[in-house]
Order: C-alpha cells, then structure tokens, then sequence
C-alpha cells in the first residue's frame, strides 16, 4: 500500500506525526513517552500529535482516562496477598465501567521477594467488578495484564458468589494453591448481573496451559519454582476440563482469569491493545496522521503478537502511513515486526549504558530518536533536514 505523502512542517494545523507509544516500564509511562516523542518531531520541524497507548497490561485505565471522560469510584480491597489496596472504578457515560487488575492484584505491587504465586488470589479484582455492577455499569472492562496470579480467575468468581469445592466438600479460597485441589464450582449464588456484560482486555494471547501457558510462560517471575510451575500447569489443565472448555484464544492471561467468566458468564475476550485503540479513538487520530511513531521499553519477539507496537503496524498498514518503533531495547525477534508493517525499528539508546543510567535517560533518548526520524522524513517528502 503506497504511504501519504502531504507532510507540514512546524506545529500548525494540518497532518501530523501521530506519537503513539506505550509505556517505557521503569522509565516513563505512556503519555509521558508520547511527549518526549512529540518533543523530538517538533524539533525536527513537523506537527505532531500525542496519543498514549496501552496493551491491557499497567497503566491501561490511565490512558484510556485520559481520552474518555469518567467518574471514578474508589473501593478498598484485598491485593493478591490479601493487603489492603485501592481500586479505581472508571465509570463513563454510556454505562460502561473499567477497572485494572494490576492496581489491585499486579505483580509491581509486590517485592520480588514478597511474590507467592501459590497464595495469590484475583479476589480483590472481583470486588472490583461487584462494585462496578452496584454502581449501575452495564458493561465491565477488565484489563488483565501485569498480575501477580495464576488462580484461573477462582479468586474473583468466588468473589462474585461462587463456591469453589474440593473433594469431600472442603470450600477452597481460590488461590493458586487450590487449582491441583479443585473438584466442583457451585455457581448457584454466582451474580446473575454478571451474564454478557464483561469484557476481558488481555496483553497477551497466551493459551491457558501447557509449555506455553500461563503458569510455564508467566510462574516463574511470579515467584513460582519449577515444581510450583508443574503444579500450577495441571491444576488449570483441570480447571479446563472442569469448565468444558476447549481451544478458546487468550485464556492464558493474568494467570488464567478469564477462562471461568468465559463458561459461566459468556464473557469475551479481547486483545487489550485492540480494545485500548477503540477507547481512545486511534483510528480517527491515525486519519489525520501523515506518519506514526509508536514505542515501547522492549521490542521482541513478542512485540509482534498482540502488543501495542505491532496492533498499531497493522493499523497503520492498512490507512498506507507509515510507521516507526522505537524502544529501549532491541532485541531478536523484533524484525517480526516488519512483516506486520513496520518501516523502521530504531533502538534509543546513544551509547552503551547500565541499566539504571538507561532508565534514566529515556525521556532525552526518546525526544533525540523521534528528531532524528522528523529529519529523515522531511528528506524523504522532499523538504530540508533539520
């Protein structure tokens, strides 16, 4: 598809380069990437315009805050290990509602030291989501990247009514530890206003077990050992036969959560990134782009499979405008992203750095980056470099 080619120069009204990145973890969340982006373009003589993303993982309700007007509701809750924590509840006018699984169950809570995979519960995330049905919200978002969990989402749905049985009778908590123990979900007291009104944002397309699941993939750095992990795996292997489900897409993120909503409450599961672009208005914002410039801390191999950097490649692809990543770190498998669309990978980084003195220079590497790609796009359309 052949790319636009009307660029203005300056900050004037007209076309523009649309800063579009997620969070640089560590270093500076999505808006403020966005505008040391912004920042370098303008340096280098063209408009650009500032649209933050996110994936479903932290700081996903920031964004899509800051595109959509809402009223926040606070709720005390547990945190994974049961320490009280607060959550927001983002209620918009066309009685949707949003809440974030890392600011209540998210692994950058917790100490590394602190992380117990096994005695993590998503509870605090349901409540979250009761909360949200009280207030009226016809429609609940959850976005689920960044967790601390891998429960299988039983946490949560006893939170919202379940009874969740072991052999014998023995009522389980919904921890991790429970999942290899799990024999019956009662869902008689299970709230019936859950029933086609959730909708799950996951940053990953994980499947819910096996050597690329949730508990293999995402365990260990949430303090699971290799004989946790093994006990982890097969409990939601359980948990899949228990549920009759088979082959569904996404259940492997935040450690499960979805996959019981899915069975008992018909809830759909969603590309994060995907959901993220819809709620800010990306598309219309990408209209009147000439060019886009999209980021991230890290670009891997997984960046091409459902993060922000490759949904906005694939986006941009379609409307012919060019697009740009830039990241902390390059490392293999980022050329993946070429495929989807992408004209150029640039890493930040000047020199070669700690990893302490790279965090900190993020915001100066990024404005550098962006002008050095300005100049190279003003040569491009035919105008002089900066």
């Amino acid at each position: 598809m052949q790319s636009r080619s009307a660029a203005p120069s300056g900050g004037g009204e007209g076309a523009y380069v649309l800063c579009c990145p997620d969070k640089f973890r560590g270093a500076l969340e999505a808006h403020e990437a966005a505008r040391a982006l912004a920042r370098g373009i303008r340096a280098g003589g063209l408009a650009a315009r500032e649209h933050p993303l996110a994936d479903g993982g932290e700081g996903t309700l920031d964004v899509v805050l800051r595109a959509r007007p809402a009223r926040l509701v606070h709720r005390q809750v547990p945190d994974a290990l049961g320490a009280p924590v607060e959550g927001r509840i983002a209620l918009f006018p066309d009685r949707s509602a949003m809440v974030e699984l890392a600011e209540v169950a998210g692994l950058q809570r917790l100490a590394p030291e602190a992380r117990d995979v096994m005695g993590a519960s998503s509870a605090g995330v349901g409540m979250l989501v009761g909360a949200a049905l009280d207030a009226g919200a016809e429609r609940v978002i959850v976005a689920l990247g960044g967790s601390a969990t891998v429960d299988g989402g039983l946490g949560a749905l006893r939170a919202l009514g379940a009874r969740l049985l072991a052999a014998g009778g023995e009522e389980l908590h919904g921890r991790g530890r429970d999942l290899p123990r799990l024999e019956r979900i009662d869902i008689a007291g299970l709230d019936p206003r859950l029933r086609g009104r959730l909708e799950l944002a996951a940053d990953v397309s994980t499947p819910l077990h096996g050597p690329g699941g949730a508990a293999a993939m995402f365990g260990p750095q949430k303090g699971a050992t290799p004989s946790e992990v093994a006990m982890l795996d097969a409990g939601l292997r359980r948990l899949e036969a228990l549920l009759g489900l088979r082959g569904a897409e996404r259940l492997g993120a935040a450690g499960g959560f979805a996959a019981p909503f899915v069975a008992f409450c018909g809830a759909r599961v969603r590309s994060g990134a995907a959901l993220v672009r819809e709620l800010t208005g990306f598309d219309r914002a990408l209209e009147a782009s000439f060019a886009c410039l999209t980021g991230e801390g890290r670009i891997d191999a997984q960046s091409s499979h459902g993060k922000t950097v490759a949904g906005v490649a694939e986006a941009a692809s379609r409307q012919g405008v060019p697009v740009f990543a830039v990241g902390g770190a390059v490392e293999d498998g980022a050329a993946d992203l070429y495929r989807l669309g992408v004209s150029g990978i640039f890493g930040i980084a000047r020199r070669p750095l700690g990893l302490q003195e790279a965090l900190a220079s993020t915001r100066a590497n990024l404005e550098w980056t962006a002008r050095a790609i300005a100049g190279a796009l003003k040569l491009a359309l035919g105008g002089p470099s900066v």
